[in-house]
């Protein structure tokens, strides 16, 4: 039976799943970030704090996915000004839309690798150097040489990473980072990692 505490922590992570997405328009850079951390913890926080049953994760993360992504998208559309960095963005995103529906139909891991989300990382490269430059002075080259870095360098990789060789990057940061065995709480691994602290507070701000 599925305890209160768990329906709780399930639903305020769906909530924040839902909601923060709605702040990319108007914030680009760190809602899309929150977002991203959010979707790479949430399974996590499940695996922890809860009992509840991920056999369905699978589809309801991939639904997740696709829903800010999608806000992402409309928000190129209101906020971007090179016109060829939005029509890349607009390939990277149906390409992406299209291995996830091929996915759902036939449920074949390789599909996400051949079809890897670039678009989210693409959105936040041309939305870092907004904060600073006019990206209507970035051109074709080097706006292609930019997607293509970030496909083939490090979507791949994670794509791979993730649902290929289907590693847990919680249990690989425990074991071969912290040297820890795999059901050590995080407070212990912090109590013993002091320095960590520090560095998270660096990276936050």
């Amino acid at each position: 039976m599925t305890e209160t505490s768990d329906l709780l922590i399930f639903w305020g992570v769906v909530a924040a799943r839902f909601l923060v997405p709605l702040l990319i328009p108007r914030y680009p850079l760190p809602a899309i970030l929150a977002a991203l951390i959010i979707d790479a913890a949430d399974q996590t926080i499940f695996q922890q704090f809860t009992n509840l049953d991920l056999e369905g994760y699978q589809g309801y993360d991939k639904a997740l996915d696709i829903y800010y992504l999608t806000i992402a998208y409309i928000s190129t559309l209101r906020n971007w000004t090179n016109l060829f960095g939005f029509k890349l963005s607009r390939f990277l995103f149906y390409y992406r839309l299209v291995g996830v529906v091929l996915f759902e139909l036939i449920q074949w891991r390789p599909l996400l690798l051949i079809f890897p989300n670039t678009f989210e990382y693409f959105f936040i490269f041309y939305e870092t150097v907004r904060l600073r430059w006019d990206p209507r002075r970035m051109s074709k080259k080097f706006l292609i040489g930019a997607a293509a870095f970030i496909w083939i360098f490090i979507k791949l990789p994670q794509e791979y990473w993730i649902h290929i060789a289907q590693l847990d990057t919680t249990d690989f940061i425990k074991q071969d980072i912290f040297g820890m065995p795999t059901d050590t709480p995080w407070s212990e691994i912090l109590a013993a990692n002091l320095w960590v602290i520090p560095v998270l507070v660096i990276v936050v701000v």
